[in-house]
């Protein structure tokens, strides 16, 4: 039986995004429970031999973090409304904060089966791309996309079956950081690292050339 409160290792992930607010509660107190682990848990998984990749121009979509419009319509933030408020008051913009994005759906064949050969079900692919001079704000992930993806698996899956890896597709240049907890990350294409679901994380360009990762995530096998 669930309990009536919401409680990690209890109500699932779809239940937990009926409610966002009280999951970056339960999220607050993972961090507290897990400081001692100082990365925040993030141990290097493997290295991927990567193909020959190409990004068309078709697929690519706007993901810049703090965007005023979502496909061509005023963006909702709904429940996310008061952290949008707190980053705009911190000076970050929709120039800053720029992100592109391919989706799991549109991502090619001979990348797919590379990532296919992580230790992950059910899982969701994005390919990130930020440009020089963007920044993504320190934050935990929702898993709205993943819940979206599988409505079904939610109601069965609590967080502590997750799995969240990166995957690094661009080497690392001067300027460029992925930063887990308080551990800057070192990394080269093709490097994958894996962190738990409460893992607060932030990276930043201030290169002169786009730099690429995979979000995976997803349940452990």
């Amino acid at each position: 039986m669930k309990s009536n409160k919401l409680d990690l290792h209890i109500n699932t992930i779809d239940e937990f995004h009926n409610n966002l607010m009280m999951y970056y509660d339960r999220v607050k107190q993972k961090q507290k429970q897990n400081k001692d682990l100082g990365v925040g848990g993030v141990v290097n998984i493997r290295h991927l031999i990567l193909p020959e990749i190409t990004l068309p121009e078709e697929f690519i979509e706007d993901r810049t973090i703090l965007r005023d419009k979502e496909n061509g319509k005023p963006r909702n933030w709904g429940t996310k409304r008061e952290w949008r408020d707190y980053m705009v008051s911190k000076g970050y913009n929709t120039e800053n904060t720029k992100m592109y994005y391919v989706d799991h759906d549109n991502i090619e064949d001979n990348l797919l089966t590379a990532l296919n050969t992580l230790p992950i079900k059910y899982p969701v692919f994005s390919v990130n791309i930020q440009p020089p001079g963007s920044v993504v704000p320190a934050h935990e992930d929702t898993w709205r996309i993943w819940r979206d993806k599988y409505p079904e698996e939610a109601k069965r899956h609590t967080f502590d079956d997750t799995v969240f890896f990166i995957v690094f597709l661009t080497p690392q240049e001067t300027g460029h950081s992925f930063q887990c907890g308080l551990t800057n990350i070192r990394w080269g294409a093709g490097d994958v690292i894996g962190m738990p679901y409460y893992t607060k994380h932030a990276t930043a360009n201030a290169g002169f050339t786009n730099k690429i990762l995979v979000q995976c995530l997803g349940i452990k096998e």
